[in-house]
C-alpha cells in the first residue's frame, strides 16, 4: 500500500481539501473500506484503470489550476506562471489532418498549450515552444514536436513517428509507435501498449535552442532510455492478475536498433524569414549512434565513387540510374518519407 500511496505526487486533484490526503483515501474504490477490518482484494485492473485515468485528468488540468496563483507573487518554484488571458490559456487545436504536410511556427501559437487529434498519414511540424501537448489518436503520421517545458502526453495512437523535445513525456496505449526523445525527465508509459521503440532525439531547426532556452529544456540532459512504466501486469499474482484479464503481459519500449537511427530533415523553408543559431541537433547522441551515421557516410561516399569510376557505356549508366530511382522511389513509400516530397511539390 506504501508504493500505492507514492503514485499519488503523479495525481492533482480538483479539491483542494484532499491535497494532504492520501491517495487510497481519494479513491473511490477504497472509500468504504474499514481499518478496524481485513483489507478486502480488490482487481489491479480496477485500480489501475482509475490511476490512468487520474493521471491523465490531472495532466488536462494542471494548466487550469495555474491561473489561481496569478493573484499572489510567483514564488521560485512557480517560475513557469505567467499572467495571460483565458485565450492564451485554452489550448490550440490542429484537428482531422490527413494525407498532407502541416506547419505551425512560433508566430502561428498565441497559445501555450497545443493538441493534436485524429491526424493520419501526413507529416505534422510544431516549430515553437509550448507549455503543454497533446498527441491523441493519430496513425502513420510524423510528428515533429519543438519545445515542450512542462509535458506532452502521447494517447491512443499507431504507426507513429514522434519527435519531441521536452521536459516530460508520457505514452499511453500506443501501438507500434517509435518515439525520438530529447527528455528531461524519464519517459512514463501506461496502459496496454504494443511494440513501442525509443530513439534519442534526431533534428534541429534554427531556433530550437533557443526554443529549448525560453521553456527551460537541458540539452545536457537526455533520459530518453530510462522509461518508467506503470501499471505492469505480472501473471503470477493472483490479485493484479485476476480472471477476465488478458495473458498478455504489458509491454515496455525498446531502444531503436542503431542501424535503423536515421537524421529526420526539417527543410528550410518551412521556417520562413525566422533565423536562429541552431545548426545541428543539440542533444548528444550515443555512440553505437554515431557509429552508425558514420557508417552510412562511407557506405554513400563509397557507393559514389563506385558509380563515377564504373566502366561504363552512357546507355548502361542511364540503365543503372533508373534502376536506382526506382529503388529509392520504393523506399520513399515503404518509408512514409514520400509525403515530405509532396509538400516540396506543392510549394
Amino acid at each position: 500500500m506504501e508504493g500505492f500511496e507514492h503514485l499519488g505526487f503523479l495525481i492533482q486533484f480538483e479539491d483542494k481539501g484532499s491535497d494532504g490526503d492520501f491517495l487510497s483515501q481519494a479513491a473511490p474504490i477504497f472509500a468504504n473500506s474499514d481499518p478496524d477490518m481485513p483489507a478486502v482484494p480488490v482487481p489491479a485492473s480496477q485500480v489501475l484503470g482509475w490511476l490512468l485515468q487520474n493521471i491523465a485528468s490531472s495532466l488536462e488540468h494542471v494548466t487550469e489550476k495555474n491561473p489561481a496563483k496569478e493573484n499572489g507573487p510567483p514564488s521560485g518554484s512557480d517560475q513557469d506562471v505567467v499572467k495571460a488571458s483565458p485565450s492564451v490559456r485554452s489550448p490550440c487545436f490542429i484537428e482531422g489532418v490527413s494525407k498532407s504536410s502541416y506547419v505551425k511556427q512560433a508566430s502561428d501559437l498565441k497559445n501555450s498549450s497545443l493538441k493534436v487529434i485524429n491526424c493520419h498519414d501526413s507529416v505534422i511540424y510544431i516549430l515553437a515552444p509550448l507549455r503543454y501537448a497533446t498527441i491523441y489518436g493519430c496513425s502513420d503520421a510524423t510528428i515533429v514536436l519543438g519545445a515542450v517545458g512542462k509535458a506532452v502526453r502521447v494517447e491512443h495512437c499507431e504507426r507513429v513517428h514522434v519527435i519531441i523535445a521536452a521536459k516530460r513525456v508520457c505514452i499511453a496505449n500506443c501501438r507500434e509507435c517509435v518515439f525520438f526523445l530529447g527528455v528531461n525527465h524519464r519517459p512514463l508509459i501506461v496502459g496496454d501498449n504494443h511494440k513501442l521503440q525509443v530513439a534519442p532525439y534526431n533534428t534541429y531547426y534554427s531556433r530550437l535552442e533557443e526554443h529549448m532556452t525560453e521553456v527551460g529544456i537541458e540539452a545536457t540532459i537526455n533520459r530518453w532510455d530510462d522509461t518508467l512504466e506503470l501499471g505492469m501486469i505480472d501473471p503470477h499474482n493472483s490479485l493484479s492478475h485476476p480472471a477476465g484479464v488478458s495473458d498478455a503481459q504489458a509491454e515496455s519500449a525498446t531502444r531503436l536498433d542503431p542501424d535503423h537511427f536515421t537524421k529526420f530533415l526539417i527543410p528550410n523553408w518551412l521556417e520562413g524569414e525566422s533565423t536562429g543559431s541552431t545548426k545541428d541537433n543539440p542533444f548528444p547522441l550515443t555512440d553505437p549512434c554515431l557509429t552508425s551515421q558514420q557508417k552510412n557516410q562511407n557506405n554513400l561516399g563509397e557507393i559514389k565513387q563506385i558509380l563515377r569510376e564504373a566502366p561504363l557505356e552512357e546507355n548502361l549508366k542511364r540503365e543503372l540510374s533508373c534502376a536506382l530511382h526506382v529503388y529509392f522511389r520504393d523506399w520513399l513509400y515503404a518509408s512514409g518519407n514520400i509525403r515530405q516530397l509532396y509538400c516540396l511539390q506543392s510549394d
